[in-house]
């Protein structure tokens, strides 16, 4: 007779509680809300997004220096512009950048407009306190 070998299950990370779900869907309504500012609308777009002569990309209308930049600071990649213009054009990756920026370098003022509309330091303080 063959010993029955137990079942295999994969072990799943736990999941947030819902504290951190709600701080989590508050920062990312507060990007959609930059991006609909900064661009008019949140989400893919299936043409790209240009603002201020061509100097500005995506729904963050972030420039390719800025771009380049951060995203050096935050992970160590090397973009060329290139990478950088397609980058900006992709909403997830976008926010990805914008959530560092803002919630890690707390450094909302990359968008002087849009951050004193939308309230976005006040909003950051608010979001930390929940």
């Amino acid at each position: 007779m063959f010993a029955s070998k137990p079942p295999e299950v994969a072990a799943v990370a736990p999941g947030m509680t819902p504290r951190e779900q709600e701080l989590a869907d508050r920062k990312e309504q507060l990007l959609q809300q930059l991006a609909t500012c900064e661009s008019g609308s949140w989400g893919p777009s299936a043409r790209p997004i240009y603002g201020g002569r061509g100097a500005y990309h995506g729904r963050f209308q972030f420039t390719l220096r800025t771009f380049i930049t951060y995203t050096r600071k935050r992970d160590g990649t090397a973009l060329t512009a290139k990478e950088a213009a397609a980058y900006t054009q992709n909403y997830d990756k976008a926010a990805s950048l914008a959530w560092y920026m803002i919630y890690d370098l707390q450094e909302p003022w990359h968008w002087p407009l849009c951050s004193r509309k939308l309230g976005i330091p006040a909003q950051v303080n608010l979001i930390k306190t929940i």
